[in-house]
């Protein structure tokens, strides 16, 4: 994600992430049936870089996709907090 982190695409989107909150936001997600993937690249404000991914893959079960999604953006907004 570090490769392709600075391509103009992967900013339009920043997922679930609050640029507001970052120095850099990089995002590429995706889903199909019983599929769903997000991965986020981030830049602090002190430089510091994180990559965040998530993937659920399971076709017997349903995705608890707010469940999912609340997980996600709770790990995110950890991160934002952290010093």
């Amino acid at each position: 994600m570090s490769d392709v982190a600075d391509l103009p695409l992967m900013s339009i989107n920043p997922g679930v992430a609050n640029p507001k909150n970052w120095q850099k936001v990089a995002y590429k997600g995706g889903s199909e049936p019983g599929v769903i993937n997000m991965t986020t690249w981030l830049q602090a404000k002190n430089g510091k870089n994180y990559c965040v991914v998530a993937t659920w893959n399971n076709s017997k079960a349903p995705i608890e996709e707010s469940k999912f999604m609340a997980l996600y953006t709770s790990t995110i907004t950890q991160l934002a907090t952290s010093k």
